[in-house]
């Protein structure tokens, strides 16, 4: 079952998939060009309104001249050379005003510019036919021609009015209607009055600017003017304006794509950090934990990890190994097999046995091989030390349990056949003894030989019971009841010999599942092994150990002790250190116990004493 970290880390997988990433560009690629085109559109506007404003104020400076060339009597020329001085820029091409049919009443095209201005009335034409606006771009002799424009107003009825009222002659006035009245009849007697001075129509002239002042603004059609302005300048603007445009909003994009991306990778480098430090701390755990000394080394042979088996098994403390140098570290007996494992030449599992000071002889197997990297280079060496002890000691047990089972099978075959004619016997001495005079020689030998046929029936009780201890009355029971019966029959055998014995037993001891006479045989047996072992008096000590899971019951004294090699035999069958024993006690000891499915060992140092515990388990609460 995967935790909830592993889905999550999943489901961020999943969000930040390739479809994911591909998707967002997109998204924000589409939203950095609708951008950009709003902001070029509104760029170009900006422009284009700019040069509309150039040509508003020009056509203003126009309106403002003719209103104040009204009063003069050659207006038409001052009007033509007012166009012809404004347009004297590089920047303007031309100023026209025009009739409202299209006309031209007065402009300031050059002879140069013959084509320009057919053009021109070519395009106001179309324009006419078109909703007005208030500008237009064309093309006309190659160039492109911003054309600004706006009908004509010199003077309001308003303002006309006033002049009415102020002007000492009636000239001027004549000559602006003049100026402004439409078709062939305006412009013969213009051309008239300027070759010969008359005499004003007044009459003529009246009904004209009544006609002129009633007019409604609906009505009336009024000339219009033209501005023709260099668009190259305009279109400039507006391509620069265009690629710094799109110049920036590539470069916001490219940030922005950048940052995801740079984003996207450093998640991936965190989730591939956390990764790393996971897989670091569980292989850490695992080399720390292994069942086996672990040695690291790189390609200088110094030492890069050693596990905690290791340094138990070398007697290194703390983290004083790293660095050095592995020959300072291994014992002497395993730098050769390191030799080895470093060029490759260990690869199967090689036991030797090392001294050290706390185990003379020590078992221990030996494996290790070569690092290499993707290249086939060496680049460290790993060395493996494993503790035979457990191996030994059950390679120990299993034969020791053979020997029992074997002695058990001949048990089991001669126990019977032996006890039969032992009965017979013992009889028979019984009654060659009560025949024989109290005292004589010949009952004295018939005694012993009922002593002896009662040894060997001692005997054959202890092989049948070797061979048969797992005929056990098992029920729940409070060991601290079947211990103080155990050492209150052996209390006067303890005082006779000097030894002071004591119990310690804890108030709440769990009950355990016992056979009480096999158990009662085993305490009896170990506390008269500790009774024989101080023939000078000494301590004797049963004590019961409670824990979680099994209890404990040790008994311990301080006699002459064994050394190591009785105290790995002290359960063999017909191994004694006694004169007089038969060496069949202790291994009915341990059978017993392990019918108990409990566990018995020994712990004996040469003159320091003995100490044997049995470990049994609990009973279920269940």
């Amino acid at each position: 079952m995967r935790s909830k970290n592993t889905r999550n880390e999943t489901s961020s997988s999943r969000l930040l998939s390739p479809y994911c990433i591909v998707g967002v560009v997109l998204l924000v690629g589409l939203g950095v060009a609708f951008l950009t085109y709003n902001t070029i559109q509104k760029n170009m506007k900006e422009y284009v309104r700019l040069y509309e404003d150039k040509g508003a104020s020009l056509i203003t400076s126009v309106e403002a001249g003719v209103r104040t060339d009204l009063r003069s009597k050659n207006s038409t020329i001052r009007l033509k050379l007012l166009l012809d001085e404004m347009a004297d820029r590089p920047e303007i091409f031309f100023i026209a005003i025009t009739f409202s049919d299209g006309t031209i009443m007065q402009s300031s095209f050059p002879k140069g510019l013959q084509r320009m201005e057919a053009q021109f009335l070519r395009h106001i034409k179309e324009l006419r036919a078109e909703a007005k606006g208030r500008s237009t771009i064309y093309t006309a002799n190659e160039r492109q021609v911003f054309l600004a424009y706006r009908e004509f107003t010199p003077l309001t009825r308003k303002e006309l009015w006033k002049k009415l009222q102020k002007e000492p002659t009636l000239k001027p006035l004549e000559r602006f209607m003049q100026l402004f009245r439409k078709g062939k009849k305006a412009s013969e007697t213009h051309a008239a009055n300027r070759s010969i001075e008359k005499k004003v129509d007044t009459q003529n002239l009246a009904d004209d600017i009544t006609s002129f002042l009633n007019t409604t603004d609906e009505d009336k059609e009024q000339p219009v003017i033209y501005v023709g302005l260099d668009a190259r300048p305009l279109r400039e603007l507006q391509r620069a304006s265009t690629v710094q445009t799109v110049v920036t909003s590539g470069s916001v994009l490219l940030l922005a794509v950048v940052g995801f991306l740079s984003l996207y990778w450093a998640h991936r480098a965190q989730r591939s950090r956390r990764k790393a430090g996971r897989s670091q701390a569980m292989v850490q755990e695992v080399m720390y934990n292994l069942p086996d000394g672990l040695i690291v080394t790189d390609s200088n042979d110094q030492i890069v990890y050693m596990n905690e088996l290791s340094r138990v098994l070398l007697h290194c403390d703390g983290d004083i190994t790293a660095g050095l140098d592995a020959a300072q570290v291994l014992l002497p007996g395993l730098v050769p097999y390191y030799i080895k494992a470093r060029e490759g030449l260990l690869r199967r599992e090689e036991i030797i046995e090392l001294s050290t000071e706390a185990l003379p002889l020590l078992p221990v197997g030996v494996t290790g091989s070569v690092i290499k990297d993707e290249h086939g280079i060496v680049i460290g060496t790993v060395f493996l030390m494993r503790d035979l002890r457990e191996m030994h000691s059950l390679q120990t047990e299993v034969e020791r349990k053979g020997k029992l089972a074997a002695i058990g099978s001949l048990a089991a075959g001669v126990a019977h056949e032996i006890r039969n004619p032992l009965s017979s016997i013992k009889g028979g001495a019984t009654y060659l003894k009560s025949q024989f005079t109290q005292g004589s020689a010949g009952e004295k030998t018939a005694a012993i030989v009922i002593d002896e046929v009662e040894r060997l029936n001692r005997v054959i009780t202890e092989l049948i019971g070797l061979s048969r201890p797992s005929d056990l009355t098992m029920k729940p029971v409070y060991i601290a009841d079947v211990i103080e019966h155990c050492t209150g029959l052996i209390t006067q055998e303890a005082e006779l010999r000097d030894v002071h014995l004591s119990v310690v037993i804890p108030e709440e001891t769990p009950q355990v599942l016992l056979d009480t006479d096999r158990f009662s045989q085993v305490i009896l047996n170990l506390c008269l092994n500790s009774l024989d072992a101080m023939d000078e008096g000494g301590e004797l000590q049963v004590t019961v150990v409670p824990d979680a899971q099994s209890l404990s019951v040790i008994v311990e004294d301080n006699g002459e002790g064994m050394d190591s090699e009785t105290a790995e035999r002290i359960f063999e069958p017909y191994f004694t250190t006694k004169s007089h024993g038969t060496g069949l006690g202790l291994s009915v000891v341990h059978k017993i116990i392990e019918a108990h499915n409990g566990i018995i060992r020994v712990f004996s140092h040469k003159g320091q004493g003995t100490r044997f515990v049995i470990q049994l388990p609990c009973m279920d609460k269940d």
